[in-house]
C-alpha cells in the first residue's frame, strides 16, 4: 500500500498539471476541432470534448510517467490515470447542468448563492476523483476524505493563482 504522500503524487500532481495545461490549451485555442460542447443545452458551451479528451489523456500519460519514475507499482498506470481524468471532468457536469437549469450562463457566476456555487465549483471534481480513487481500492475511506479536503483546498489555491497570472478568466 502507498503512503498518503504517494497518493498525493499519484492523484493530485498529474491532475494539477493536466488542468493547468488544459487552461493554456483553452487560452491558445489549441485543438479547435475538439472544442465542441458535449451538450450546449445541458452543460453550456464551456464543457467540451476537448476538455474530456485532453485532461484524461494528459493525466494518463503523467500518471504513467510518475509510476515509471518513482516505481509506485501501479497496475495499468495509464488506464488508471485516464479514469481519474475522466472522473475529474465527469463530476464537473452536474454543477454545470444545475447552473444551466437555474439560468446561469456558462462561465458566469450566480447572482445569488455565490458562495455555495463557488464551493460546489471547487469541490465537485475533487469529490469525483476521491470517490473514484476510493472505489478502485487504492485508499481507505478516511484517506479518501483527507484527499478530498486537500484536493478541494488545492483547487481553490490553484484557481486563484491562475486568475492572477491571467491563465484563467475567473475564480
Amino acid at each position: 500500500m502507498h503512503s498518503f504522500l504517494q497518493h498525493i503524487y499519484i492523484v493530485l500532481v498529474p491532475l494539477i498539471v493536466s488542468n493547468v495545461l488544459h487552461m493554456m490549451v483553452i487560452k491558445k485555442d489549441v485543438f479547435p476541432w475538439l472544442k465542441r460542447p458535449i451538450s450546449q443545452q445541458q452543460f453550456g458551451a464551456n464543457k467540451t470534448w476537448r476538455g474530456f479528451v485532453f485532461v484524461s489523456l494528459v493525466n494518463a500519460v503523467l500518471v504513467y510517467l510518475l509510476n515509471f519514475i518513482f516505481e509506485f507499482q501501479l497496475q495499468q498506470a495509464f488506464f488508471f490515470g485516464f479514469i481519474l481524468g475522466v472522473a475529474y471532468m465527469l463530476f464537473e457536469l452536474p454543477n454545470s447542468f444545475m447552473k444551466r437549469r437555474l439560468g446561469i450562463q456558462a462561465g458566469k457566476q450566480a447572482a445569488s448563492n455565490r458562495v455555495l456555487f463557488a464551493l460546489i465549483d471547487k469541490t465537485d471534481s475533487a469529490f469525483g476523483v476521491s470517490l473514484a480513487y476510493f472505489l478502485m481500492g487504492n485508499i481507505s475511506f478516511q484517506n479518501a476524505l483527507m484527499l478530498f479536503c486537500i484536493s478541494s483546498c488545492t483547487h481553490i489555491i490553484i484557481s486563484q493563482i491562475l486568475v492572477q497570472f491571467h491563465i484563467k478568466k475567473s475564480f
